[in-house]
């Protein structure tokens, strides 16, 4: 075992990945897409799906001590780390976005508006000695309007997420149909979101405490998506967010250089539903390429790719996000997929406080559009140089010898004539 991990790379470790298995990022999907990449796992045996087969590192243990003098961090650091990348720490938020969901029963198509209240977390907060009950106020507030398809249309969910993280989020969804609000726990936190094959704890509720977390090696993965906002929009709007659109993401995306950590679910937190997950995390800008859940046996039982943006906010600063790309979720449980397209997002946004109310919550939106949402555009760019390093800018010019740096009507809701 011991040969195996500690051989070539910095802090003497190899690519923890054994290679005869499949993994999404993997060149030959690049063509791939949806019930294609399922049939390539399925073709490669069981043992393909198998924690300690596909990560042969997946049961190393350390103490932080001897975890922090191999690799320089632990696994918990790293969690505080990308915790705030991930939830988009002081960066408020909107989001137009398209949801794709294909079972062997049949497709399902859903378009929701989603806003978040980010505010700037204290840094003392992230010391794991500071006590978690003198943690006050709010680590965010999000709303999300489901508007499409008719019978899930004014269907709305409202979070609000402590800081304390011993304390529940405050959760609640609207049903128009029955005229009810229903208030999530833990216990709901494996229920899957509206239909998809995410659950509300892997896209909403999970907490940094309904884990625990070890390094377990590194790997080289191709999750960065070096397309800036309005090269998003332009996308978008010319294929429409379907099989084109995911093709042209995974022929763009780019390897990057990652840390792999093994969690292990907390009982009674959002995650008991599943054993454990393998993450894969950039290591220098923190972003979260993807997952694979498990289950007690070490069966896997979902893949989730990221293909994750490095793209200008609305105030031109360069920054990461899963959200405002494309994510392909294979759930091999189920037997189907999900995938999300996400481009007219942007942060750094104004986001009214009146948003995140139950008064908000209960508003029914009759339709499609929800004008007063509208995503808005960077006021500028942020310079090439400072959001890609050389090899990627290079890489890029492939697809885009010219930056796109407008198109019109940017605050139009792009792509929806091609998804319906």
């Amino acid at each position: 075992m011991f040969s195996l991990v500690f051989a070539t790379r910095s802090y003497g470790l190899e690519d923890c990945f054994n290679y005869q298995c499949t993994r999404q990022d993997q060149d030959f999907f690049k063509e791939a897409y949806g019930w294609e990449v399922i049939k390539a796992f399925d073709e490669k045996g069981k043992d393909n799906f198998i924690i300690e087969k596909r990560w042969p590192t997946a049961n190393l243990t350390f103490t932080p001590e001897e975890e922090r003098a191999r690799f320089g961090t632990t696994g918990f650091e790293l969690a505080q780390a990308y915790n705030p990348v991930w939830y988009h720490d002081g960066k408020n938020m909107r989001m137009f976005c398209y949801w794709r969901i294909v079972h062997r029963g049949g497709e399902r198509k859903l378009i929701a508006w989603r806003a978040e209240f980010n505010p700037p977390m204290p840094k003392e907060y992230l010391n794991p000695s500071y006590p978690e009950e003198k943690k006050t106020g709010l680590d965010r507030q999000m709303i999300l309007h489901w508007v499409h398809p008719s019978d899930i249309r004014g269907t709305s969910i409202l979070i609000n997420s402590y800081n304390n993280k011993k304390e529940d989020n405050d959760t609640w969804v609207w049903f128009p149909s029955l005229r009810k609000v229903r208030r999530l726990t833990p216990a709901n936190g494996g229920d899957a979101l509206a239909g998809t094959d995410f659950t509300f704890a892997e896209v909403l509720l999970l907490r940094i405490t309904d884990e625990t977390y070890q390094i377990i090696g590194e790997t080289m993965y191709r999750g960065l998506v070096p397309v800036d906002y309005y090269e998003g929009l332009y996308l978008v709007d010319k294929y429409g967010p379907g099989k084109e659109r995911v093709v042209f993401y995974k022929k763009i995306s780019q390897p990057r250089d990652c840390w792999v950590i093994r969690t292990k679910s907390v009982r009674g937190g959002y995650g008991d539903w599943y054993d454990s997950r393998i993450l894969i995390l950039d290591k220098e800008w923190l972003s979260l390429y993807g997952w694979e859940i498990y289950d007690a046996q070490g069966k896997i039982m979902k893949s989730d790719w990221s293909m994750t943006k490095r793209v200008s906010d609305y105030n031109g600063n360069p920054m990461n996000s899963y959200v405002n790309a494309t994510s392909e979720v294979l759930n091999f449980v189920d037997r189907g997929f999900t995938y999300t397209f996400g481009d007219q997002t942007n942060f750094g946004v104004p986001v009214p406080k009146s948003w995140f109310t139950l008064r908000e919550l209960k508003k029914s939106i009759p339709t499609v559009l929800i004008p007063y949402m509208a995503v808005m555009p960077p006021k500028r760019l942020a310079p090439l140089k400072e959001l890609y390093p050389p090899e990627i800018l290079e890489a890029r010019k492939k697809f885009f010898p010219e930056r796109i740096t407008d198109i019109p009507n940017p605050t139009a809701c792009k792509g929806v004539d091609k998804f319906k």
